[in-house]
């Protein structure tokens, strides 16, 4: 690939455990960060790439966020990079998961632990409506790409289209 970049993966897996460590809400809301991370903090993907790896990666049966990272990491350094950056990125995860489980089971009925669960859920959606927003601005500016959108739309409100459907007709 043409645009490899000779870097350690041990970068990708640290930046993508930092932001799997530091985002509450799962994979939509991990992208404001690792969009940050590999488009403007570091460049190593243009903007307009991001959204291709996203859309494709959004299109892929899976985990968004563990294809978004397998795509990059093959984009941007091979096999390793990519299953360097899908470790960091599930990795907090599972630890998370892991705490909770163990620890979390005896706390449930308090009323702060509850109270914070109810809180993040606005938070997590006030996170994604913002990337849709951002990536929906961007990339909405040519009649072609606006019309394919409010056909979607149509398709999916207006007649009640399986999403899947008009996914895969979007990616052709």
């Amino acid at each position: 690939m043409e645009n490899r970049i000779r870097l350690n993966g041990w970068h990708f897996f640290l930046a993508f455990f930092k932001i799997g460590g530091f985002t509450i809400g799962g994979g939509y809301a991990m992208l404001p960060l690792v969009r940050e991370m590999v488009v403007r903090r570091k460049g190593w993907i243009s903007e307009e790439r991001f959204l291709e790896l996203l859309t494709i990666a959004q299109g892929t049966p899976g985990v968004m966020m563990v294809n978004l990272s397998t795509l990059i990491g093959l984009e941007l350094g091979g096999l390793r990079v990519a299953l360097l950056a899908v470790s960091g990125a599930i990795l907090p995860s599972f630890l998370s998961i892991l705490l909770i489980a163990s620890v979390l089971s005896r706390f449930m009925g308090n009323p702060a632990v509850l109270a914070f669960f109810r809180g993040a859920v606005p938070a997590v959606v006030g996170i994604i409506g913002g990337v849709v927003l951002q990536l929906a601005w961007r990339h909405l500016r040519r009649p072609e790409s606006i019309l394919a959108a409010l056909a979607a739309l149509g398709l999916l409100i207006g007649l009640g289209v399986n999403p899947i459907l008009v996914i895969l007709a979007a990616l052709l």
